[in-house]
C-alpha cells in the first residue's frame, strides 16, 4: 500500500511548491475575523494539543529521523507532528552547507504554498470578492490567450495553460539572484512557443503558473501585497510565528542553505531568502514560502479541520478531485487520496530538480494527523521522504 502510495505521488511536477496560541477560538471564531467575514460553520474537528507527545513515541519519533539519515536516504530532514493530544518536531543532519538542522530551522516549503494560496482564494471568494467561476482575466491581465480559464479551474489545475520546464526556469532566476521579480515580468519569460499543458477545464495538469497568477489575484482585488494578505487572514490567526510569505517577509534564523540543483544554481547561500530573493519572488503563490516544520503539520491540521478558514470552504477545496497523470487525485490545490480507508490531504514541494523539498499530509480520521517532512536538498518523493513519512505515522496512529 505504501508503494502505491509513493508512486502515485512521486513527481518533479511537486516544483515551483511551535504549537503555540492558535488565534482562534473552538468554535472557529477567528481573533482577528474581517468584520465582512460571514459566520462561520463548526470546525470539522478540534484545535490541536498544546502539550508534548508522550516520551516514548517522541524517542521513536527522532530515533526514526536519525536512522534515515544515518543510512544516507538523505544528508538531512526537520519533520513535526499534530494531533489531538499532542505536538513533537525534530531534525536530524544537516543542510546543503553542512550546518546542522534544529527543529526550528526554516526551509523553503516550495509548492507547500500553494495551500496558502488556495486557502487564501477560497476566503475571498466567502467575502464576496472573488466570484471562483468568473474568468481569471474579470480581476487581472493575463498577456496570453486564457480560453476562458475561470479562478477554480487555475486552483484545480485545469486551466490548461502553457508552462515552463524547471530547466527554463532555473536558467532565468540564476541570472540575478537578488533579482526581485513581479508576477508580470516572470510572465515576459514564458517562452513564446510555449504549448498549452492542457485543455480548459480537462484534466488536472500540474502547473505553478496558475498559482503565480492567482498571487496576482489576490494582491489585485486586496489593494494589499499576497503577503500582507496571507500574513493577515492566515498566519497570525493560526499562530504561525515560523511562517513567512518570501520575499514579502524576510524568514528569522535559523535558516537553512538548500542543495544543489541540476540546472542551473539558483541558491544565495549569504542572502536573507531560501532558496535566493530571485526564486522567492519569482515563484509567489506556487512556491515562494518558508517555515519550519512544526508551522507547517500546525496549518495543514488547522487548515484541513476548519480552523484556518471555514469549514465549508475546506469541503469546497476537498470537492471533486480529478486525478492529474503524475500525481492523483487532486482539487483546489490539495491532493486528496486515500490510506487503509481513511482520508489523506495535503501537499508536496520540491522534488529531484528542486534546492529543497517537502510533503505535508493530514490523515483525517476520527484523531486525526498531521505530518511535515522537509529536507534542504533535492529529493525523490518516493525512494527519499515517503518511507520515513509512513514511519513517523505508525509510530503515531499504532
Amino acid at each position: 500500500m505504501i508503494r502505491h502510495w509513493q508512486a502515485r505521488l512521486t513527481v518533479a511536477a511537486f516544483a515551483v511548491a511551535s504549537l503555540g496560541v492558535v488565534g482562534c477560538s473552538s468554535d472557529g471564531d477567528s481573533d482577528v475575523a474581517s468584520s465582512t467575514t460571514p459566520p462561520r460553520s463548526a470546525p470539522l474537528w478540534g484545535l490541536p494539543g498544546t502539550a508534548a507527545l508522550d516520551s516514548a513515541s517522541t524517542v521513536e519519533l527522532q530515533a526514526a529521523l536519525d536512522e534515515w539519515v544515518d543510512a544516507g536516504h538523505l544528508v538531512g530532514l526537520t519533520a513535526a507532528v499534530v494531533t489531538p493530544d499532542g505536538g513533537w518536531s525534530g531534525a536530524a543532519g544537516v543542510d546543503g552547507a553542512g550546518t546542522a538542522l534544529q527543529a526550528d530551522s526554516a526551509l523553503s516549503i516550495m509548492s507547500i504554498s500553494k495551500t496558502f494560496t488556495s486557502a487564501e482564494v477560497l476566503l475571498l471568494s466567502s467575502r464576496g470578492l472573488v466570484d471562483l467561476d468568473k474568468p481569471i482575466t474579470d480581476y487581472i491581465e493575463v498577456p496570453f490567450d486564457t480560453q476562458g480559464a475561470t479562478v477554480r479551474q487555475l486552483l484545480a489545475m485545469r486551466s490548461g495553460f502553457p508552462a515552463t520546464t524547471a530547466e527554463q526556469d532555473q536558467a532565468v532566476m540564476a541570472a540575478d539572484l537578488d533579482r526581485e521579480w513581479t508576477v508580470s515580468a516572470m510572465l515576459t519569460t514564458l517562452p513564446a512557443d510555449a504549448a498549452q499543458l492542457g485543455t480548459v477545464g480537462g484534466e488536472p495538469r500540474y502547473n505553478s503558473i496558475n498559482y503565480q497568477l492567482l498571487a496576482e489575484l489576490v494582491a489585485k482585488v486586496t489593494g494589499q501585497t499576497f503577503a500582507e494578505s496571507v500574513r493577515a487572514d492566515l498566519l497570525d490567526p493560526a499562530g504561525l510565528q515560523r511562517t513567512w510569505v518570501q520575499s514579502g517577509e524576510t524568514p528569522i534564523a535559523p535558516l537553512t542553505v538548500g542543495g544543489t540543483t541540476p540546472y542551473a544554481d539558483i541558491i544565495d547561500p549569504a542572502g536573507p531568502f531560501m532558496p535566493s530573493r530571485s526564486f522567492a519572488s519569482f515563484a509567489v503563490g506556487g512556491g515562494s514560502m518558508a517555515a519550519d516544520a512544526a508551522d507547517v503539520a500546525r496549518w495543514g491540521y488547522l487548515l484541513y479541520g476548519g480552523q484556518a478558514i471555514d469549514s465549508a470552504l475546506v469541503k469546497e477545496m476537498e470537492a471533486d478531485p480529478q486525478p492529474e497523470p503524475n500525481m492523483g487525485p487532486y482539487a483546489l490545490g490539495v491532493l486528496v487520496d486515500d490510506y487503509e480507508g481513511v482520508t489523506m490531504l495535503g501537499h508536496g514541494g520540491g522534488g529531484v530538480d528542486w534546492p529543497y523539498t517537502g510533503v505535508l499530509q493530514v490523515f483525517a480520521g476520527d484523531a486525526p494527523i498531521s505530518i511535515a517532512v522537509l529536507t534542504p536538498q533535492p529529493a525523490d518523493f518516493g525512494e527519499d521522504i515517503f518511507e520515513v513519512f509512513m514511519q513517523l505515522y505508525d509510530i503515531v496512529a499504532g
